[in-house]
């Protein structure tokens, strides 16, 4: 009976056949990669897109680039950063404005985007109790579409007495409390997640965590809600299902939104608010 058993697995092996997945390619266009932050400088990473299963995508320091904010034309300065170049603003990008971007480049494709910033989260009455995995904290959200990210953060005190961001923690919402988050709630802990507020718009609800590790006494906690554009919640939420997604050939290839016309890439308004605790 095992020596069947073993001719039928060295059969099945023998069946197997690697099969490559030809992808779509149309052409090398201008990539634009860009999230805006209130108050904030801004930093355009601009290169050009390659064929699917490149590491390596070449930027491109001689482009062309116009951006406005509002009537207002933002100038923007060429600079390496850890080894990557962006062009980046030489002033804070304004608020209640909309911003829009034209990129020219030889040989490519002129592309074109635009967005604009979304409100600020309104977050209060953060808890959490040590030797408890929970963290509590009130969302009052707006009348009016809204997407948010949710993170969470350990905070460490540095030598000028302030607490920093250290490391993200992994988290997931509390089945007993979050009624609102039913489509979120599982049994694995992440890092961030997003949601738009289709099932509490206009309301103040209360937003319950539970951390993987325990709350320990004398540590601190931030908390991170940024509200996203449409356009910021579609990119990150179809980035999310393509890491899901990825190395499954049972699964359809699905293509990560993007907002620049005649390119690929996202430029998106995005507004954090954070809410800083001492675990007692």
């Amino acid at each position: 009976m095992k020596r069947w058993i073993l001719l039928l697995v060295i059969g099945v092996m023998a069946c197997e056949k690697k099969v490559e997945i030809e992808v779509p390619y149309a052409g090398d266009k201008i990539v634009v990669n860009s999230f805006i932050q209130p108050d904030s400088a801004i930093y355009l990473r601009v290169t050009r897109s390659q064929p699917p299963g490149a590491s390596t995508f070449p930027e491109i320091p001689d482009a062309a680039i116009t951006f406005t904010a509002g009537n207002m034309n933002i100038p923007l300065q060429w600079q390496v950063i850890n080894g990557k170049g962006y062009f980046v603003s030489t002033m804070p990008a304004p608020q209640h404005v909309s911003y829009n971007i034209k990129v020219i480049a030889p040989g490519l494709d002129t592309v074109t985007a635009s967005d604009t910033l979304p409100r600020q989260p309104l977050l209060s009455q953060p808890f959490a109790q040590a030797g408890g995995n929970r963290v509590k904290f009130v969302l009052k959200d707006m009348k009016g579409w809204d997407a948010y990210q949710f993170r969470i953060y350990k905070g460490v005190m540095n030598a000028a007495n302030q607490v920093v961001l250290s490391e993200r923690l992994q988290y997931r919402f509390d089945p007993s409390y979050n009624n609102n988050f039913t489509d979120l709630i599982t049994e694995n802990y992440q890092e961030v997640n997003f949601i738009t507020d289709e099932r509490f718009d206009g309301n103040e609800i209360s937003v319950v965590m539970q951390t993987r590790n325990v709350n320990v006494k004398g540590e601190y906690i931030i908390l991170e809600v940024t509200g996203l554009t449409f356009d910021a919640f579609k990119y990150y939420k179809t980035l999310e299902l393509q890491a899901i997604n990825d190395g499954n050939p049972l699964v359809d290839l699905n293509r990560v939104h993007s907002n620049i016309n005649k390119g690929y890439g996202i430029l998106a308004g995005v507004n954090a608010a954070r809410l800083q605790l001492e675990i007692k």
